[in-house]
């Protein structure tokens, strides 16, 4: 089945920036052939379009000011193809962006809506030599074409194959002798820009044997990574501290919550000072700690670094955000773990009426909302109102997923769980076998939550005290 690669999330937010920004920095990452394609689906009277590949010259504040005067009836400026305006004869020239960092505040100072527009090298430079400008960035899009989802002409499976076992598996079998060539590359004598392009395949793999659960491997080519990427980046830099969240991802998946927190830290170490303590990249960070305290049972930490993330989020992204809503979730889900059910409704609440506004009801997102919801009254006793959500969740994943996808049958299986719970067994089998039909299909037998599934089924026979039915094979998971 060929897949194309997906830019919605990236066109969503530069939706986002013109409908709900008043002014300031926001950077667009793309393939230089692909930058004037995406400007141009914008075309309003409000936007203004400069574009480094029609215009000679290297970027000039000056310049750029006298454009816009000429352009006054405009608020919204799209900056194209940037990766020309800082390059000469010899490359990057870092003297010039220091000086596009120095004009942050004159850029400012004419209160519009600055649309940078770059390769995802030039970014890399920019978070490196513009402190000041990217620390004040407020949100970016990043558009992926089509030749960047393989590499060595390979493709590297979507997010929703990744669910899939057997396919992560045939997957990792065509990629071992690309991985075993990468690996093998010696640190000395192997120019610097083929280490740091195999490190990005080697990353793209890693995550492979994440989502396959051999955390070993997932290591063992991560600790290369990070090897590659600290010697020629630096330990201060944002792609390693992308390697060191990976790194930590690993060591929560297998339970270790101490070395994911250390890892963690090291990552959020390098982005308060490269990124500033304002920067959306921290916050993230900070969530990511949030979710390890909260895994620990520590709660009031957990809330602590929850509510840290949320002030940048609202500052920087404001009240209406995706990534606004996202921390308000999470904040509830500690609540839910607490067992104060009345908090974690009021901040799911929250989160969904966010969701709905700006991501709109059909939107997966808003589903997993509901689903959330749902699970409240569920562990509080109200099954009546507990379906109710359930239904509005399964209705949108099965219009916008598909009755394929992994997480419509997460969603029959609550709903399983729900009628269970009334102990009304025939029903709750009904949609046990619903998502069972979904996951074995998908994911194949040996996943976890198929097996998690068998259990579930065997634990309905169990109560029917139908001792009767022949034990369910459960496959070893790994």
């Amino acid at each position: 089945m060929t897949h194309l690669i997906d830019n919605s999330e990236a066109y969503h937010t530069i939706r986002w920036i013109l409908d709900n920004a008043d002014m300031g920095f926001f950077i667009v990452t793309a393939p230089h052939q692909m930058q004037r394609k995406i400007a141009d689906l914008y075309d309003a009277p409000r936007v203004a379009v400069y574009d480094y590949s029609r215009i000679s010259g290297i970027y000039s504040y000056y310049d750029i000011s006298v454009w816009v005067e000429s352009h006054k009836d405009k608020d919204v400026f799209f900056i194209l193809n940037m990766q020309n305006a800082f390059t000469n004869e010899k490359g990057i020239d870092e003297e010039i962006m220091l000086a596009f960092n120095m004009s942050r505040d004159l850029l400012a100072q004419k209160q519009k809506i600055w649309l940078f527009f770059m390769t995802k090298e030039l970014e890399y430079y920019l978070s490196t030599f513009a402190h000041d400008i990217y620390a004040y960035v407020r949100l970016k899009a990043h558009f992926i074409a089509e030749e960047e989802s393989s590499f060595e002409g390979q493709r590297i499976l979507e997010f929703d194959e990744r669910h899939n076992f057997r396919q992560i598996k045939e997957a990792l079998t065509r990629y071992k002798e690309l991985e075993e060539s990468y690996m093998s590359l010696p640190q000395e004598g192997t120019p610097d820009e083929q280490l740091l392009s195999a490190a990005i395949s080697l990353s793209n793999i890693a995550t492979l044997y994440k989502d396959y659960a051999e955390y070993d491997n997932a290591l063992r080519l991560l600790e290369k990574i990070n090897e590659t990427r600290e010697r020629i980046l630096g330990k201060g830099h944002p792609d390693t501290a992308a390697t060191y969240n990976n790194i930590a991802g690993v060591y929560f998946r297998q339970g270790d919550y101490s070395k994911a927190l250390e890892w963690y830290q090291k990552a959020l170490a390098i982005c308060e000072k490269s990124l500033g303590k304002e920067h959306t990249n921290t916050a993230a960070n900070y969530n990511n700690i949030a979710f390890i305290y909260s895994h620990q049972g520590d709660y009031s930490k957990s809330l602590e670094w929850y509510q840290k993330a949320l002030a940048i989020c609202e500052k920087v992204l404001g009240k209406e955000h995706p990534s606004t809503a996202a921390t308000y979730n999470n904040i509830a889900g500690v609540y839910f773990r607490q067992g104060d059910y009345t908090k974690a409704l009021e901040w799911y609440e929250k989160a969904l009426v966010i969701r709905e506004k700006v991501l709109g009801k059909e939107h997966p997102s808003t589903a997993t909302t509901y689903n959330n919801i749902a699970l409240v009254y569920n562990n509080q006793g109200d099954y009546a109102k507990s379906l109710e959500w359930y239904q509005k969740a399964k209705a949108i994943y099965e219009r916008v997923l598909g009755k394929e996808h992994p997480s419509t049958a997460a969603t029959y299986n609550n709903i399983a769980i729900v009628y269970d719970n009334q102990g009304d067994y025939s029903k709750a089998l009904e949609w046990y076998q619903k998502a069972l039909d979904t996951y074995e299909r998908v994911l194949g037998k040996e996943h976890p939550d198929t097996a998690a599934i068998y259990n579930n089924i065997a634990i309905v026979y169990s109560r029917q005290e139908d001792y009767s039915k022949p034990a369910l094979e459960v496959p070893r998971t790994k």
